[in-house]
């Protein structure tokens, strides 16, 4: 666990966005002596813990510490955004810092404004607040005043940090204004939010009573003397006497920590005695278990599972259902898969109703239709802020909604498709879903359907990732009372479009991979869970089933005992080895 001088050798710099002479700055330094003696047990030793103003002082802090009995610092930047000027100002004190000191190795983390600690801190403030104020969550709109001083990604990060706080909170409603950025600018923001029927509260996207709350503050007190809707619009306090701000900050030293480690030993490893890699793709049943890191990996994954074949163009059924992190088809595994095929591709999903930012006041289930112009501007929200938008258009990927397809009319003629269906000797347990094929799918057929599904669960895989071709953006009817129903309904669609394409499923856990925890870090709209990063692996098969089962297998799902798979051995068939060989070492301990 411990070095022999641990405690000696390694001291951490916690620079926060505070001044010595601001009153939040006494906490912030009994924050740092009380997450030295809470990450003491998971370094295995006691660390010294000094605080820190992060600007141009941050060099003397680190000169200080330079002249003592220390062989590395490491330096935490604590503050929910930082702009240009104190990104360049940290970059270049840290390098000024190792000219002058080179015996000491100086390192630095940054932060994740979309952490779940951080989340829950704002949550819990948030709740206080309605509390106080005798507000009902499910009723009232939240505003994230942010200081808006970083630039374009960092205020990004503050619409997400938004969409994480609104979903946890559960409220009515979210919007955003900047303190320092004029879009949206604070006020102008209240201005709109006034219009509403809605009591709001604001949240200040700070962790102390900084200059920026300050002026938050006063931006709200001016507006409430002049809109009387405003009057009672609470502001809620930073968390910064959150006990859990230990906890953050404890379990950041301690990564940071772990991860300098972790490199050092990969520097020291000796290429002549190191163990020879491991095999990086295994045959289990009819499927493929592969390592996948590299674009001409994936070329020949996709290359193995359609026999070398080049087809006009290729389907991808995404997964993009949400916000949540590691829950969707990211931009990065979208752009390795896209930029892997050897033919352009259209990229096919549906409207949902979990991918909007809120303020919906209609019902989804029957008023959807006539809303579309506001759902359709969420959606594009959603590819910009996600990256996807980006993606799909580095690769000239043309993108079919299912929903606005079936909304405009354009799908087959459900007799054409039962025609077709009655020829293969196919019947479908719904037969309403020969409604929803778009037009476009048609002309293609015989091209490959990929169902690209993430690993999230033993049964939220390839097959599930199916049900996203209803093109209704609420899809609680076609859930039905149990998951069989859904089990069922989703072997139909497989059997539907089946017939018209070769389908192939990949489940990848890429970059991120869900393991569900009660207690986990993260949080979505089906519970807690934490993330796996870069396993690097995917399962892969012609058809979807040995895929699923082989990623089910490796997420721990008895395939034998589940009542989804048992539909689905009835529906669809089923692998045998797939299901019962043994799976690769390796990959079970990743």
């Amino acid at each position: 666990m411990g070095e022999s001088a641990g405690n000696c050798k390694t001291a951490f710099l916690l620079a926060a966005d505070l001044q010595p002479h601001e009153a939040a700055w006494r906490d912030w330094e009994g924050y740092a002596q009380r997450a030295a003696a809470a990450s003491a047990p998971l370094l295995g030793f006691m660390p010294q813990v000094r605080a820190a103003a992060l600007d141009e002082t941050l060099y003397q802090s680190l000169a200080a510490i330079a002249t003592e009995d220390f062989a590395e610092i490491l330096v935490l930047p604590v503050a929910q955004d930082l702009n240009l000027l104190e990104r360049e100002m940290l970059g270049r004190v840290l390098a000024e810092a190792r000219r002058a000191h080179p015996a000491i190795a100086i390192h630095h983390d940054d932060i994740d404004p979309g952490d779940p600690l951080l989340v829950e801190f704002f949550a819990a403030r948030l709740g206080q607040t309605l509390e106080q104020h005798g507000l009902i969550a499910q009723r009232t709109g939240l505003i994230l005043a942010a200081s808006g001083k970083g630039d374009a990604a960092s205020r990004a990060q503050s619409y997400r940090f938004l969409r994480l706080l609104w979903e946890r909170a559960g409220l009515a409603a979210g919007e955003i204004g900047f303190v320092r950025h004029e879009q949206p600018f604070l006020l102008r923001t209240f201005e709109r939010c006034a219009k509403y029927n809605l009591p709001w509260i604001v949240v200040p996207h700070m962790l102390w009573k900084s200059e920026y709350f300050c002026y938050a503050e006063v931006i709200l007190e001016n507006f409430r003397k002049d809109h009387a809707p405003a009057a009672g619009w609470p502001m809620a306090a930073p968390p910064k006497d959150n006990p859990g701000m230990t906890a953050w900050l404890a379990r950041r030293m301690t990564q940071l920590w772990r991860d300098k480690r972790r490199r050092e030993l990969a520097r020291q490893a000796s290429p002549k005695r190191a163990a020879p890699p491991p095999a990086s793709t295994y045959v289990v049943g009819s499927g493929t278990i592969a390592a996948v890191t590299s674009k001409s990996e994936m070329a020949k994954l996709l290359h193995d599972l359609w026999g070398g074949q080049h087809h006009g163009r290729v389907f991808i059924k995404v997964t993009w259902h949400g916000y949540a992190t590691g829950t969707y088809t990211d931009p990065a595994a979208l752009d390795l898969l896209l930029g892997a095929l050897p033919t352009p591709a259209v990229v096919l999903e549906g409207h949902t109703s979990s991918r909007n930012l809120g303020g919906a006041a209609f019902d989804w289930e029957t008023q959807a239709r006539e809303n579309r112009a506001w759902i359709r501007q969420q959606e594009a929200e959603y590819l910009r802020r996600t990256g996807l938008a980006e993606v799909l258009a580095r690769h000239s990927a043309q993108y079919v909604n299912i929903t606005e397809s079936y909304w405009d009319d354009a799908c087959v003629r459900p007799e054409d498709v039962c025609r077709v269906l009655e020829q293969r000797g196919v019947k479908l347990l719904y037969p309403q879903l020969a409604h929803f094929i778009p037009q476009i799918l048609w002309e293609h057929a015989g091209c490959p359907l990929i169902s690209f599904a993430k690993f999230k669960g033993a049964t939220r895989l390839t097959i599930s990732n199916m049900f996203g071709l209803l093109p209704e953006p609420l899809r609680a009817a076609w859930h039905g009372p149990n998951i069989t129903y859904m089990a069922r309904v989703c072997c139909d669609l497989i059997k539907l479009y089946g017939v018209l394409f070769p389908l192939f499923g990949i489940a990848e856990a890429l970059y991120t991979a869900i393991r569900w925890d009660r207690r986990g870090l993260y949080r979505s709209r089906w519970g807690n869970y934490d993330l796996i990063e870069n396993a690097g692996y995917v399962t892969a098969s012609r058809g979807l089933v040995t895929a699923d089962i082989l990623a089910s297998r490796l997420q721990g799902q008895d395939v034998n005992r589940s009542a989804f798979f048992d539909v689905v051995r009835s529906e669809l068939g089923w692998d045998e080895a797939a299901a019962n060989a043994p799976l690769p070492l390796t990959v079970l301990a990743s």
